[in-house]
């Protein structure tokens, strides 16, 4: 099996013209584009010799780093696809979230103690064999795990056409004469996170890796990006006006920073957001798109910061992205003032969940377009408007939910609480704190029990990812319901 070998090429293509710039910054050591393409087809060749190719899935278990880059590189160069692990997620989940994926192989960062996932397993350092230049094309670049409703994540198959397309965007839409040095902050298992990586690489600039503690700390982060000139950063909307706070407080100034791009859930732009861009001149960028298809709109906010609304809009199409609605099995574009479920066609949509046929076909569809042809499309369950020039995000269709960025499936909450014993039934919903969404659960007691929040807290951090576990738990005597019989979430809301 073959596929496409644009990506790769595109990277390869880029390191060698800048073979001695610096391609990757990890705590103080500067590794240059030599050095990647070095580095990465000695991956790719071991890969190779161990049988690793097209339509495999290697699973990385890495933070970021530079290892982490040449892993990534090195799949890709032999065909491969890649998942993430963060090394801090339970392991349990780890475990599944791997075997979901298919994946073949574990390549493991030095230090990290095994994965015993009961798949062949490697140290990044360890696989490295003959340097291997043939690239070879594969259907999948990365698999991202997103919650699911069923109780068990989903894993969501990337084709690399829809980094290729990403990645071009970004560099034919740089708009200063600085390279886009950027920082790499992006949570491991997040998607923003190859952005970052192929954005930068394909523009010939330095990826500045930042650790797990520095990047949640915002005076750290301004220090970072003063001392390495950062020009780039990608954040989530806590992360801005994390940022934002810090640089007023400290009272300094961001002078090589222009950029910042904020996404996974609505921006909202509050007077220190304001200040800090209308002091450096920096651009803010509201990006939208679920991970089905990476990005998909963009709005660049225009004209002087102390005129930005506080709910921008999600933007116009990228990449090559086409929004649609789907009106009675046929897809056709938004009218001006028209709201509905938001359609996504065109070269970044996923090839599918990987081990789930069923859902693949309720969500990703083959329609006729009113035009004549047909469109592979995805149905992003997210209800928006459009004004006639942009699209604005209103809501959800159902109870998903964005915490940090990441996709959450209350379902998914909801079937560890519900394995606890001594609980009954549980919900979650999602609450607002400043700007940003907490998840809360309630619960109901078997007879006799005394299960409290302790317990539950337990449960769910053995098996759940830290942004997954609710931050506040309440006993109820009932869960509240509409009248047919569902759970009012709205009401819930004010009960927790």
């Amino acid at each position: 099996m073959t596929g496409d070998t644009s990506l790769t090429r595109h990277l390869l293509d880029a390191a060698h013209r800048h073979r001695d710039a610096v391609a990757v910054t990890d705590g103080g050591t500067h590794h240059t584009y030599a050095e990647l393409d070095a580095a990465s087809a000695e991956i790719a060749g071991g890969l190779a010799a161990r049988g690793i190719g097209p339509g495999d899935v290697v699973a990385v278990l890495a933070t970021r780093s530079w290892e982490r880059c040449v892993a990534l590189l090195g799949a890709w160069r032999a065909g491969a696809g890649v998942l993430s692990v963060d090394p801090g997620l339970p392991p349990a989940r780890a475990r599944r979230i791997a075997h979901g994926a298919g994946c073949v192989l574990v390549l493991r960062a030095a230090g990290l103690p095994s994965a015993t996932w009961d798949i062949p397993e490697h140290t990044i350092g360890e696989v490295r064999g003959p340097r291997r230049d043939r690239v070879t094309g594969g259907p999948v670049c990365y698999v991202i795990s997103t919650s699911g409703s069923t109780g068990e994540p989903k894993a969501v198959a990337v084709p690399p056409v829809v980094l290729t397309g990403l990645g071009r965007w970004h560099v034919r839409h740089w708009r200063h004469h600085s390279l886009p040095h950027t920082l790499h902050t992006t949570s491991v298992g997040f998607d923003v996170g190859y952005e970052e990586i192929v954005a930068t690489w394909l523009a010939g600039a330095a990826l500045i890796v930042v650790g797990d503690e520095e990047r949640q700390d915002p005076f750290t982060l301004v220090g970072i990006i003063r001392e390495h000139g950062a020009a780039r950063a990608l954040l989530p909307v806590v992360g801005l006006h994390g940022l934002a706070t810090a640089a007023a407080v400290e009272a300094v100034e961001l002078p090589t920073l222009r950029e910042i791009l904020v996404s996974g859930e609505p921006l909202v732009v509050n007077d220190e957001v304001r200040t800090l861009c209308a002091r450096g001149a920096i651009d803010l960028v509201n990006q939208y798109g679920p991970s089905e298809t990476h990005v998909v709109t963009q709005h660049r906010l225009p004209g002087a910061p102390a005129s930005w609304p506080d709910r921008p809009p999600i933007g116009t199409p990228v990449a090559g992205a086409e929004p649609l609605r789907l009106d009675d099995g046929l897809l056709r574009p938004f009218e001006p003032g028209e709201e509905g479920e938001l359609v996504i066609a065109g070269d970044c949509v996923a090839l599918g969940y990987l081990g789930d046929d069923d859902l693949t076909a309720r969500k990703f569809r083959t329609a006729a377009h009113r035009d004549g042809g047909t469109r592979r499309c995805y149905l992003t369950g997210d209800l928006v408007r459009f004004d006639g020039t942009a699209f604005h995000f209103l809501a959800r269709v159902d109870d998903q939910l964005k915490v940090n960025g990441y996709r959450v499936e209350p379902g998914e909450v909801e079937a560890v609480l519900g394995g606890v014993p001594g609980v009954r039934r549980a919900a979650v919903v999602g609450v607002k704190v400043a700007a940003s969404t907490q998840l809360a659960a309630a619960y109901l007691r078997e007879t006799g029990s005394d299960v409290g929040t302790d317990d539950l807290i337990r449960a769910c951090a053995a098996q759940l990812p830290a942004y997954m576990v609710p931050k506040r738990f309440t006993a109820l005597d009932a869960l509240p319901v509409t009248p047919n019989g569902k759970i009012d979430r709205a009401r819930l809301r004010d009960m927790v």
